[in-house]
């Protein structure tokens, strides 16, 4: 019993957010951990997945020009190729990617073309994570590329290992554009896809730890990728100061740490995280008068603070139920977003639960999110308000093949927005609803994957 609460934990600790193994974020995390090829040779692999999922949707029709069913089918393919390798003196390391499919296009066959050239366009494949490691079971590891933080690789009491993930899985996409609930939590592409070197220390009594910088929002290129003429005020990787409003709200010198704590007492396992995300941000040098004690001659002012979030997790186990939750609360908005001057903090709380026995897991989370949302209407305090229920449950029915069934509820809502047309409302633009400011989202789904 002792060895089975002991794994676990390890698993809500580490990977509490994968449904199966072959998930990228469970790939990032084992990686150098679990693969143990004989000294002085490398053991390459192909992971991936396809998956199907049939899905009955009740939201608002978002598109006041036409009306949209309640059904559809969908489905998509990921692969994850890497190699591991262990030196003769006990050096780990190997290099890993995701690719994925499905870019976002339109329906083909009318308006936006053929059904071919839809089938060329969502099919076009791209890499969502690439990056190399090195280290030792005694020094930790070193992990460099575009990869998940330290708080995305450690998350703990998130409760997606039902389903397909829950609210943040694959089902919430087949809701309409703004009814769609925002995930704030650090396992999204909004922190995993940038590049960054990341330190994952060994486990000491109990405890072990994770440290991530990443100098700006660039990622997957080894140029300095700028857009425009000298100056570069647009795109670029290492941009300190921009005349552009647009690139004024990116992020830079992010550095993410956490503390994790896995053990057993008696009967119950628990896993717990602590930590803490910090950044700057590119800085707004229009309209500033000239300043003779700078350099460059310009002064800068900010129009955001950078990220200060704290992050909280805790899984308690026993036996096969799991039940914990999750709190984040700080200076962001959105999904990661940096707040603009003035607007109050974003806090998020998630609680959860799952049963695992023999080859299925049931679970449930429920996510309550406060932010400041849309920037020009939440100078006055916290306004944009989304709650969100996933239940559902995981029939494991054979090595590498699952079915799930899960259903989903969620509300988004703000004052002084208008989620029909993604605006604020004016007296000149009142919006043509009046419940346009608060959208209810049903959802029911049963899904297969298929994984390697």
């Amino acid at each position: 019993m002792r060895k089975l609460l002991l794994a676990t934990v390890a698993v809500l600790g580490g990977t509490m957010g994968v449904a199966e193994v072959a998930s990228a974020q469970a790939l990032s995390e084992t990686a150098g951990q679990t693969a143990s090829p004989a000294p002085g040779t490398i053991t390459v692999r192909l992971n991936g997945r396809v998956r199907f999922y049939a899905a009955a949707v009740f939201d608002r029709d978002t598109d006041t020009g036409g009306k949209q069913v309640n059904y559809t089918f969908g489905n998509y393919a990921r692969l994850y190729p890497g190699f591991d390798g262990v030196a003769a003196n006990g050096l780990k390391y190997g290099a890993a990617l995701e690719i994925r499919q499905d870019n976002p296009a339109g329906a083909g066959g009318g308006a936006l073309g053929s059904i071919s050239a839809q089938n060329r366009a969502r099919g076009a494949l791209y890499f969502r994570r690439e990056w190399g490691y090195l280290g030792t079971n005694q020094l930790g590891t070193i992990r460099l590329g575009s990869i998940d933080s330290a708080s995305s690789l450690y998350m703990t009491g998130n409760f997606e290992n039902f389903n397909d993930g829950g609210l943040n899985g694959d089902v919430p996409a087949f809701v309409t554009g703004n009814n769609q609930i925002t995930w704030p939590f650090a396992d999204v592409g909004a922190l995993y896809t940038t590049t960054k070197a990341v330190y994952l220390s060994p486990q000491f009594f109990g405890f072990d730890a994770g440290v991530s910088y990443e100098p700006n929002t660039g990622n997957m290129t080894a140029t300095n990728s700028c857009v425009g003429g000298i100056g570069g005020s647009i795109g670029c990787e290492r941009l300190s100061s921009t005349s552009s409003n647009a690139e004024s709200g990116r992020r830079r010198n992010t550095l993410d740490a956490l503390l994790r704590y896995r053990g057993t007492f008696g009967g119950f396992g628990i896993a717990a995280t602590g930590g803490y995300i910090t950044s700057s941000n590119v800085k707004d040098n229009q309209a500033i008068p000239f300043n003779s004690n700078r350099a460059n001659g310009l002064t800068v002012r900010d129009n955001f603070d950078g990220l200060e979030v704290g992050d909280f997790g805790l899984a308690v186990t026993y036996g096969g139920l799991s039940v914990g939750g999750k709190y984040q609360f700080g200076r962001f908005n959105g999904q990661w977003a940096l707040a603009a001057k003035g607007v109050a903090d974003g806090e998020a709380w998630l609680a959860g639960a799952s049963y695992t026995f023999g080859p299925v897991i049931v679970g449930a989370h429920y996510l309550d999110y406060k932010s400041a949302g849309d920037t020009g209407n939440a100078v006055f305090g916290r306004q944009r308000h989304e709650t969100g229920l996933a239940v559902g449950a995981t029939y494991s029915l054979a090595p590498g093949l699952s079915v799930f069934l899960s259903y989903l509820y969620t509300q988004r809502r703000q004052n002084g927005y208008n989620f029909t047309t993604g605006a604020g409302v004016t007296a000149a633009a009142p919006g043509g609803n009046p419940n346009s400011n608060k959208v209810i989202a049903n959802l029911v789904s049963i899904g297969t994957s298929f994984s390697w």
